[in-house]
């Protein structure tokens, strides 16, 4: 594929987006941007490290573990950011949160960029034959059924888990654009929408929750009411597009890379 194999290649995109996360957030001076574009690394650091479980179960167990835990680490910070962005999306004119605590931001950035080090390093066995058809069929299966799981119980838990199965196949396709047989799914385009349409509930839930703790006006959360039926409607439409083809289907048409 590049003078080395799918399997070496998918770990060096993996360490190369552990690497950017880490600089990011060690000396961006603007912290919301920071955590806002170091969270997306990791999670496409996380997802590429899924697709290499077969070959590498434990070291990738192991790393995506440590991942996990810097995104937790994060996810106060963005959150507080979600949330007034949600606020203003149904008519909030000023924040909603303020943040407190403090992270040891530079700490956390060079301990992400050593980690990326192992990552690029990690002890992947042999690539089996046609081993990015199949990576791509399993990423593509689990996003596909989590989707349909939600869609069946639209509920905080089932879209969770939706959301990073969708980003899981929307990364790995991502990461493999310039040998992605033309035409063939699943398409980018399609994914990304439909996950941003659910990262857009889950924000929205979020507001909700707030709120009736705060026992917030009626007129609000009618308001936040009436925007979550419109998104789920987009949710239902946006995949059954990205979801058209079957996971066979998909393994056909990358059969050849």
């Amino acid at each position: 594929m590049r003078r080395m194999t799918d399997a070496q290649y998918l770990a060096g995109a993996a360490a190369a987006h552990a690497r950017a996360a880490g600089r990011l957030i060690a000396s961006e001076p603007d912290h919301v941007k920071a955590v806002h574009h170091a969270r997306r690394h990791i999670k496409r650091a996380r997802s590429l490290l899924r697709a290499l479980k077969p070959l590498a179960a434990e070291a990738v167990t192991r790393e995506n573990a440590l991942l996990r835990a810097f995104a937790h680490a994060l996810a106060p910070l963005r959150d507080a950011h979600a949330l007034d962005e949600a606020a203003q999306a149904v008519g909030a004119t000023g924040p909603v949160v303020t943040q407190a605590g403090t992270l040891d931001l530079a700490a956390l950035g060079q301990a992400l960029q050593r980690q990326a080090k192992v990552i690029a390093r990690l002890p992947l066995q042999a690539s089996p034959r046609q081993f990015l058809a199949k990576a791509m069929r399993r990423a593509y299966g689990r996003a596909r059924r989590a989707f349909h799981t939600y869609e069946a119980a639209p509920q905080p838990e089932p879209l969770h888990e939706a959301r990073k199965r969708i980003k899981d196949c929307l990364h790995l396709v991502e990461a493999l654009d310039d040998v992605r047989p033309k035409g063939a799914s699943p398409k980018p385009g399609k994914l990304d929408q439909l996950g941003e349409l659910m990262g857009s509930i889950r924000d929205l839930d979020l507001l909700a929750q707030r709120l009736r703790r705060e026992a917030a006006p009626g007129h609000k959360l009618a308001r936040i009411a009436a925007r979550h039926i419109r998104l789920e409607r987009a949710v239902t439409r946006a995949g059954a597009k990205a979801f058209a083809v079957t996971p066979g289907a998909v393994r056909r048409a990358w059969a050849g890379v």
